[in-house]
């Protein structure tokens, strides 16, 4: 893993390419419900995903926090989230693609901002299960048959290039489990259907994709048997992202409901005045303070590994979806008016965090799955209980 470097100039860098353009950019795309790629080529063009990756087949971690919060101040989901993906995406071909020339090229042209990627995981029948994935992976002509259905692949419309996520039943064509391998396939090989009609996240495009085309073998990525790894890191990366961008949304929602909270008047007192109202949302800052600190903590050790990630992610989305709850509580009516401010869709994107890089569940398994007991501990008290 990549030392931690310090990251105030990566920030500087950050500061200067999330200008007046780029936030004109998230107007639009939230106001057409379509993902800007012109904004991934201006992030890669400045050097955001260069400066971040390096030489190293492994982010640097206080890179990747700082733009998570960069992404998370935007106030947009689906611009926040699909930055993202396709940063996640180049995680896993830095790491793992490095004895394809083919997807060495790929992944230096998604970090140049030259190429948009995407990755096709999720089908209708499996959920957050990948290892009953049904679109299948088959050895033929020196190459590979790939073939199938995902359903929900953000990024596709845009997108140059998939990583798919599909199951070599060529062994055992009877197995419901397992042989699970990851392959890199041209956009312009598949059928990318219309975007999904979805509750928030208006930009984050997202479609199903139909499959059935023949790519060289050096398209490859995870062999059978190591693809759910691979993609566990990615989603390592991803998730640890969205930790990120929760906790600066977070963070400005509070600071706007403070600022509200001292303007508006009832019953002869600010809201701020209210001491009910005013212990709410402190308890509310404090947490949302403890995750940020959090993230900052993981940024130092420098290390990414996946049930930290999964932790930060399952507690960030569950404390945000609470946040921007309350603060659209606090702002009342107005808080409902998509006319006049945006807590409303701030609140509907939010609830994209504990279903988008893994449900709850699935991350709280991964959690329990790194628990220890402490067996002496117990025992010195057990025989007392029984």
């Amino acid at each position: 893993m990549t030392v931690v470097a310090p990251t105030g100039t990566y920030r500087e860098l950050l500061d200067r390419v999330f200008d007046d353009e780029l936030r004109g950019w998230v107007d639009e795309a939230e106001a057409t419900a379509h993902f800007p790629r012109r904004l991934i080529e201006k992030l890669g063009a400045a050097g955001v995903f260069a400066e971040k990756w390096g030489d190293a087949t492994t982010p640097d971690i206080g890179k990747l926090v700082a733009l998570s919060f960069a992404l998370g101040r935007l106030g947009s989901a689906g611009i926040g989230v699909g930055v993202s993906l396709h940063d996640s995406a180049i995680a896993i071909l830095r790491r793992f693609g490095g004895r394809s020339e083919t997807l060495r090229a790929v992944a230096e042209a998604a970090i140049a901002g030259e190429a948009v990627l995407c990755l096709a995981a999720s089908e209708s029948s499996g959920g957050s299960d990948l290892q009953i994935a049904q679109t299948s992976i088959t050895p033929r002509d020196s190459g590979f048959r790939v073939h199938g259905h995902k359903k929900f692949v953000s990024l596709s419309p845009i997108a140059d290039h998939i990583l798919v996520v599909a199951r070599d039943t060529s062994a055992d064509g009877s197995a419901a489990h397992g042989n699970v391998a990851l392959v890199l396939v041209p956009t312009r090989d598949v059928t990318v259907n219309a975007p999904w009609d979805k509750a928030g996240a208006a930009p984050l495009d997202t479609a199903s994709v139909e499959i059935d085309t023949w790519v060289p073998a050096d398209h490859l990525i995870g062999r059978p048997g190591t693809g759910l790894a691979m993609v566990s890191w990615g989603l390592a990366h991803e998730r640890l992202s969205i930790a990120g961008q929760v906790a600066a949304a977070c963070e400005m929602v509070l600071g706007v409901t403070v600022a509200r909270m001292q303007d508006r008047t009832q019953f002869g007192s600010t809201l701020f005045d209210h001491q009910a109202l005013r212990l709410r949302v402190a308890d509310l800052y404090a947490r949302v303070e403890m995750l940020r600190l959090s993230l900052h903590g993981v940024a130092a050790a420098g290390r990414l590994d996946v049930r930290t990630a999964s932790a930060l992610k399952v507690t960030a989305a569950r404390l945000g979806e609470e946040v921007m709850g309350e603060c659209m509580h606090i702002f009342g009516g107005s808080g409902y008016l998509l006319d006049e401010t945006p807590l409303a869709r701030w609140w509907r994107d939010m609830k994209l965090a504990r279903v988008g890089g893994g449900a709850d569940e699935v991350l709280w398994e991964l959690v329990a799955a790194g628990m220890r007991p402490d067996v002496d501990g117990y025992r010195r008290f057990a025989d007392s209980i029984s």
